[in-house]
């Protein structure tokens, strides 16, 4: 056994590196002696269910001391960790969700056990504050955290230490995890560090967190234990309709660059050059150009547009190129990539990433596909046997608005069935679609300014619409004020869950957003933990901001997704926010295709 010895503000720590199996009994006397054991792994990459995806180390620490064990030398090693998770009482991971999906795909552990005695310090850190390092916050990454909260010096000694390690072995920063040799010294200390930095942030954070979010602490733990087991399961790709999608994109892309070649004489023409692009776009009598800050002539998607709808062919051709071939590398080849041997991706659900706690989802980005399109969702289906339903929310945002308000004009609306967008047209003397974007804007928290872009309107009339909205709705305009008058005067607010959401003073007019998205997040999230209780988890393929995606028995899909549905039914101050169950077929772009 190797011990590698260093100081965190003076203070002596020690790193236990097992070598050969010998070493084990003193780990194993060690684990007996504690009640509360850090845990963590270092894995070959992120990508925890891609076939390549190996388990290089496990650690284990308290506050000043850790032991790293290498589990990559084979099955006595992985029995002793595996071991040890089991007889540990309680554990604390950052970013438990990464770690115990490692334990539970890699090392033979239960998901839902180990959960049940985790505590994760990254949790903690956003409920303390939610505001990421680049908002102004201490961030949530154990770097930021060990900056903020122990020591500076440790975060940049040892947490910031990847890219030296990689430049002193001549390896690229991205191969550093999966090539670095497993007794180099420098990844054994950051690897113990790791479990040693968690303790440390766990013996200072749950005091720093607001009373009033406490209560949050085991309902945070059982959101990303769902999420966990929802990723773990994974949505399986149509592998047929992807690599067909993806020649299919592949094609367009190819046809309009040779089109693009062709017009311009020019066999190596790059539609990733904007100076080329600006070059021919001015040759086809195109003028009307922003610039960039440093001069030059800007091209981005809203020029493309604006010069294909004024009837520049070229425009029409760079914007369809460089859209298939972005659509075909993110999405279809993506999701091969990433695809398991039973042909299912994974995605990773990020159950506390914005400010406000609402979620995001990446390998699968459900949130950011083209909207009401079925060609990418078709890539995933049901499970053998089963449909896809979906039940969203209906006008979630705005009935929270409604309800937090509790305006008496809006509450009419809802109660009684009325449209609430026409309500608003009519009041503004303006178009229904008008009206509903008035609407959703004062809920994102939008200006007159953004008004007037949106539904390309003056000024003034963007500004009386507002005024509109005002009057016809005092309750919203009442809590408008109030919310951004505390914003402005402490630097947060809380929702009625608890939840601290700090807000920059200087952009206090965001408050009111920030409320309502964070309400409406914990709604989507409760619904998720009311439908665990009720056993329908193995069912639950995504949950996307308000709208919950399930893979259900074709026979039991209708009774399946209306019951799904009472259960996810919210009452907000009296106010229910309903759902809207949905039956498609076999893939998920179904849903859109019955919708067109």
């Amino acid at each position: 056994m190797r011990d590698i010895c260093y100081k965190v503000r003076s203070r002596p720590v020690i790193i236990h590196v097992i070598e050969r199996a010998e070493d084990l009994p003193k780990f194993v006397e060690w684990v007996k002696r504690h009640q509360i054991l850090a845990f963590d792994t270092e894995t070959t990459g992120l990508d925890i269910y891609s076939p390549g995806f190996k388990v290089r180390l496990a650690q284990f620490g308290t506050s000043d001391e850790a032991y790293v064990v290498p589990v990559e030398l084979g099955d006595e090693f992985v029995w002793h960790v595996t071991s040890a998770l089991r007889f540990v009482p309680k554990l604390i991971c950052h970013n438990a969700s990464f770690d115990i999906q490692v334990a539970a795909k890699h090392l033979g552990h239960d998901i839902a056990e180990l959960f049940a005695k985790t505590i994760d310090t990254a949790i903690l850190s956003r409920l303390w504050d939610s505001r990421a390092f680049k908002d102004g916050g201490p961030g949530h990454k154990l770097e930021e955290l060990t900056a903020a909260l122990v020591s500076r010096q440790v975060a940049e000694e040892v947490k910031a230490s990847i890219g030296r390690m990689a430049k002193e072995l001549r390896i690229p920063k991205e191969e550093f995890f999966r090539t670095v040799p497993i007794s180099h010294e420098g990844y054994n200390l950051y690897a113990g560090m790791d479990v040693i930095l968690t303790s440390l942030l766990y013996e200072q954070i749950p005091g720093m967190i607001p009373f009033s979010a406490r209560h949050l602490i085991p309902y945070e733990h059982d959101i990303a234990r769902v999420c966990s087991l929802v990723e773990r399961k994974g949505f399986l790709v149509d592998v047929e309709y992807t690599n067909a999608l993806t020649e299919r994109l592949r094609r367009e892309e190819t046809w309009y660059q040779i089109l693009i070649e062709e017009f311009t004489d020019d066999y190596e023409f790059s539609t990733n050059s904007t100076d080329e692009v600006a070059r021919v776009l001015l040759d086809s009598g195109w003028d009307a150009f922003e610039f960039t800050p440093s001069g030059r002539l800007k091209v981005d998607d809203a020029l493309l547009n604006a010069a294909a709808d004024e009837g520049i062919e070229f425009a029409e051709w760079v914007r369809q190129a460089k859209k298939a071939k972005k659509w075909r590398k993110t999405w279809p080849e993506g999701f091969l990539s990433r695809m398991d041997a039973d042909c299912r991706a994974h995605a990773a659900i990020h159950t506390m990433q914005a400010r406000t706690a609402r979620m995001s989802i990446s390998g699968i980005p459900a949130q950011t596909l083209p909207s009401n399109d079925s060609l990418i969702r078709n890539c995933f289906i049901a499970d053998p046997g089963h449909v896809i339903c979906s039940i969203d929310y209906m006008a979630q945002e705005l009935r929270v608005t409604a309800a937090l308000s509790k305006d008496a004009a809006m509450l009419r609306a809802f109660n009684e069935d009325l449209d609430l967008h026409q309500m608003t047209a009519d009041a503004a003397g303006v178009s229904r679609s008008i009206g509903k974007m008035t609407n959703f804007l004062t809920v994102y928290g939008g200006t007159w300014k953004a008004l007037m872009t949106q539904a390309h309107i003056d000024e003034v009339t963007a500004k009386r619409v507002l005024k509109a909205f005002a009057e016809q709705y005092p309750g919203v305009a009442k809590l408008a004020d109030e919310v951004t008058k505390k914003a402005r005067r402490q630097g947060y607010v809380e929702t009625m869950f608890g939840r601290r959401l700090y807000v920059d003073r200087d952009r206090a007019y965001s408050a009111m957003n920030y409320v309502i998205q964070s309400t409406s997040r914990d709604i989507t999230a409760s619904a998720l933990l009311r439908l665990d209780k009720a056993g329908f988890t193995p069912y639950v393929k995504l949950p996307i901001h308000d709208e919950i995606l399930f893979s259900f028995p074709e026979d039991q899909a209708h009774y399946g997704a209306r019951t799904a549905g009472a259960i996810m039914l919210h009452t907000i101050n009296g106010l229910d926010v309903p759902t809207d169950p949905e039956v498609g077929g076999r893939a998920w772009g179904s849903l859109y295709e019955k919708a067109a």
